[in-house]
């Protein structure tokens, strides 16, 4: 009898654990499903551009990245215009609000991954400040890294795309800029070709060595694919191109990035106005949950020339670099990292399971 109580008690143990196990690959999975939507959401037109309009039909916006339903345009004025409907390459917007850029005000349009993922993140980075209390440093470095290596300006070097596109040009230029109002700046020369959807995986390797720096910003330098006109400015007496600045909806840290990019938008109009097109709140990641100072930066297009994006860049590094100087730097582990939170997660999932088997099969044993 003592055997065949043993055995019975061993079996339900067995099953409790797979049980265990089962739900904790279910509850992977679909973390896993949940986020890698919003780490691989970023696309861009393979021919032509979308063009955005307001319920009037005017013309507010053109860009190569793709439109949805849910992104918000920020123009030069200020004004918030919301995605409504797409019809094919025309993205049909209504106006949502008068933006007010210094504050942290997150626009509308919020997706289901976007809320399910802000809750992971601060569950994750309410358990890793525990970690993390007192390794705060105060350098002020920056870093700089290109994602679509091949872009190019077709007026410089007579191609659009080539191996090792101008926009290295264009980010070196940036970092030099940055570096005479006295910032460190660590850019990386890394190539991510092809330019496809893999693009920002390959890049996400390349901001993860960048993040060692524990730097109090990250640029993704890249251009746009539109009418040169769209971008063509005068700031300052010299020919530019305008810069939009792109932020990703779908990750933890979008609030404090389009935060971040409404300063350096607010910096640039005080200080160079006609400089800054707009701020693009965009489905997508962009890689952007990995600090909550990032942007991506669409320098022109690449129907302008490498020396006007070379000057808009240098201009834009001059208004910026006293919001830049007065960031925190990061902390030592990457914050809001969606891997690192599904981690978490999961380990707060193993341990409850864990705990529930061990209580069950004590409790049987008493019986």
């Amino acid at each position: 009898m003592t055997c065949i109580r043993h055995e019975c008690h061993r079996s339900r143990r067995s099953r409790l654990l797979r049980t265990a196990l089962l739900i904790t690959a279910i509850v992977t999975a679909v973390l896993s499903l949940l986020l890698q939507g919003a780490a691989f959401a970023e696309h861009e037109l393979g021919e032509g551009y979308y063009t955005l309009v307001d319920e009037a039909n005017n013309e507010i916006f053109h860009t190569a990245i793709v439109l949805l339903p849910g992104d918000v345009f920020i123009n030069e004025d200020n004004s918030a215009y919301e995605v409504v409907r797409i019809d094919g390459q025309t993205a049909r917007a209504r106006f949502t609000e008068a933006v007010a850029l210094d504050n942290g005000h997150e626009a509308s349009g919020e997706s289901m991954v976007s809320v399910l993922s802000g809750i992971v993140g601060s569950i994750s980075r309410s358990i890793s400040q525990l970690f993390l209390a007192g390794q705060q440093q105060t350098g002020k470095t920056v870093v700089l890294y290109n994602t679509h290596s091949d872009e190019s300006y077709a007026p410089s070097s007579g191609t659009s795309t080539k191996d090792w596109g101008d926009v290295y040009k264009v980010a070196a230029a940036f970092e030099q800029a940055l570096k005479k109002h006295g910032l460190d700046v660590v850019r990386s020369t890394d190539n991510h070709n092809p330019h496809d959807g893999g693009a920002y995986t390959r890049s996400r390797r390349t901001l993860a060595q960048l993040m060692k720096e524990r730097p109090v910003a990250a640029f993704d330098v890249h251009r746009d694919a539109v009418p040169a006109e769209a971008y063509r400015a005068s700031v300052q007496g010299e020919d530019v191109t305008k810069i939009t600045l792109v932020i990703g909806q779908q990750n933890q840290t979008r609030g404090q990035n389009l935060s971040f990019a409404k300063k350096l938008k607010s910096a640039a109009d005080s200080n160079a106005p006609g400089l800054i097109k707009g701020i693009l709140w965009a489905q997508g990641n962009y890689n952007q949950d990995m600090l909550p100072r990032a942007a991506l930066m669409e320098v022109g297009a690449h129907t302008n020339s490498l020396e006007e994006a070379e000057r808009a860049v240098g201009i834009f590094a001059s208004a910026v670099a006293p919001i830049i100087s007065t960031a925190e730097s990061v902390s030592g582990l990457q914050q809001g990292s969606p891997g690192r939170s599904i981690v978490w997660v999961v380990g707060i999932i193993i341990v409850g399971s864990v705990g529930y088997v061990l209580i069950n099969s004590r409790r049987r044993q008493r019986q």
